[in-house]
């Protein structure tokens, strides 16, 4: 199996990838006060199509991280894009073809 790749710390709505892609493993960060969500949709371009997965944290959690590791990593068709809500919220997706 090929090693993943990071998107990267990510702070607003994002492209990760396109074409036929795997989601491994999603991570969300709140900054402890606010709500905060990412959604990864099979989608190059838009917030739109079908949901690959959601990651939530509620507001005032002490819970700051929310990670979630795939273990049969999530197939996309057509690209992975990420949409963020949440002030102070970040993210990073480790992906690969």
């Amino acid at each position: 199996m090929a090693s993943s790749i990071s998107s990267g710390l990510k702070t607003t709505d994002a492209a990760i990838a396109v074409g036929v892609n795997r989601v491994n493993s999603v991570e969300l960060f709140s900054d402890g006060t606010n709500a905060c969500s990412v959604v990864l949709y099979d989608n190059a371009a838009a917030a739109s199509g079908t949901v690959l997965a959601k990651v939530t944290i509620g507001a005032a959690s002490l819970k700051t991280t929310e990670q979630v590791v795939f273990m049969n990593p999530i197939r996309a068709e057509n690209g992975i894009y990420a949409d963020v809500t949440g002030t102070g919220a970040g993210y990073i997706v480790h992906y690969g073809g």
